[in-house]
């Protein structure tokens, strides 16, 4: 089938080689000049482990193909919209990308395509893109989907084409069989149900999911104050069948990126706008908002002294392990935090990329670890890269300050605590006792 997938960043280039792997012969399309280049040269705009072999794959065979012309989708049977929705300073989803690219391609649309989206979008957005394409186009008689993505950075390709289940939104049985015609290389199992399920489906998952990392952030905190261990109380809950090995139950210094919370606020809004109240939701919002508001007060009862002038580190500042993009992550705001907290902070990660540290982040980027824990009194582990399973904790503390604070957000080096107080390191769990 002639697909066309439009928005190409990290949903849309997954999206697009994996069309292109389940036979179909697709076209990219986005406006950013630069994006496309790249593409046909087969560079993505965010890597992915087995996306560059992939896109050369289908390059070379001329099943992927890539444009900035919109009129392209006049050829094609299906039309996917890719765009990784922005989310505004306020985690509010920003939306005029989609409705303004849905009216540049309404005129060149075939008017009997299918035309699903994959965006993650606020409920009752599928409908309305496709009414403003019928302002612009009356003739259009499109079948209408909803395909969420549940993509992980890192591992996205695994996530869409060997997912645990397909979620196909869509309010006839026409729409629903093309869509499947697709995916039918796709062996998981179904949940088929009508648009408004589906979008609701996705602000529902990243809200549980939210409601349970704040759920952990709250036993964590109460943890400390009993002596007790959040990780053995985690390992409790998931041994549990009612709740799972795969549960979200990391304490840390809370979630970002912008997607949990922008699908929280969605329900809030939405609520309120139907005159309901949603008490779990926004005490969920709440929690994940004062916990890293807290950070500074938390550090300076771990230092014994106000945090100005302090010299700090931070270990890991990407968005998660195995990808470079800092955009929404938690290193960067906690960067940004301890900076207005008048702390001087340095930062090592092993892929952050230089310049886009510069244009986001509020600190330096040192060239390894041991340079960035120079005179720190303290170290935060806030993303867990693998890398950091390997480092040299006597030659950290020597380059520190004391107390010579060790801060293990993520709980990752739990397994070596022993060695790390050996070292001469003072180190300190997230929701765990302090010895």
């Amino acid at each position: 089938m002639n697909i066309a997938v439009i928005g190409l960043w990290h949903l849309g280039e997954i999206v697009s080689a994996s069309f292109a792997e389940l036979g179909h012969c697709v076209i990219g399309i986005d406006e950013n000049k630069e994006t496309i280049e790249n593409l046909q040269k087969g560079i993505p705009p965010l890597d992915e482990p087995g996306l560059r072999e992939l896109l050369k794959k289908h390059l070379d065979v001329g099943t992927l193909s890539f444009t900035t012309d919109f009129s392209s989708v006049k050829n094609c049977e299906a039309v996917f919209m890719t765009f990784d929705t922005p989310v505004g300073e306020n985690d509010e989803p920003e939306l005029s990308v989609l409705f303004e690219t849905a009216e540049k391609i309404a005129p060149h649309l075939n008017p009997t395509a299918l035309f699903a989206v994959v965006s993650q979008v606020p409920v009752g957005t599928t409908k309305e893109l496709m009414d403003r394409m019928k302002q612009k186009n009356p003739g259009l008689t499109c079948d209408l989907a909803y395909f969420p993505e549940n993509l992980q950075l890192g591992k996205a390709l695994d996530c869409f084409l060997k997912p645990d289940r397909v979620v196909v939104g869509a309010d006839t049985d026409r729409a629903r069989e093309r869509l499947e015609v697709i995916i039918q290389k796709i062996t998981a199992p179904r949940l088929t149900m009508n648009i408004a399920s589906a979008e609701m489906s996705k602000h529902a998952l990243n809200a549980f999911l939210a409601t349970s990392l704040s759920f952990i952030y709250n036993i964590s905190d109460l943890c400390e104050e009993a002596g007790a261990d959040v990780t053995d109380v985690a390992a409790a809950l998931r041994s549990d069948s009612r709740i799972g090995p795969s549960a979200y139950l990391d304490a840390s210094l809370g979630f970002s990126g912008g997607t949990l919370m922008r699908d929280l606020k969605t329900l809030v809004r939405f609520a309120k706008s139907r005159g309901r109240d949603v008490p779990v939701v926004e005490g969920v919002q709440k929690t994940n908002e004062e916990r890293r508001k807290n950070i500074a007060r938390h550090l300076e009862n771990l230092l014994g002294v106000p945090l100005k002038r302090l010299k700090l580190g931070i270990l890991g500042i990407t968005y998660k392990p195995g990808t470079s993009t800092l955009r929404r992550s938690l290193g960067v705001e906690l960067m940004r935090i301890l900076t207005d907290a008048g702390v001087a902070v340095g930062a090592y990660d092993p892929q952050a990329p230089e310049e886009e540290f510069s244009r986001m982040a509020s600190g330096t980027l040192a060239r390894d670890p041991y340079q960035m824990a120079e005179d720190c009194r303290g170290v935060l582990l806030v993303t867990a890269w693998p890398e950091f399973k390997e480092l040299d904790f006597k030659r950290l503390r020597e380059k520190m300050a004391f107390p010579y604070l060790l801060f293990d957000t993520r709980n990752f080096f739990k397994e070596r605590e022993t060695e790390i107080r050996e070292a001469g390191l003072y180190y300190v769990g997230m929701g765990r006792p302090t010895l």
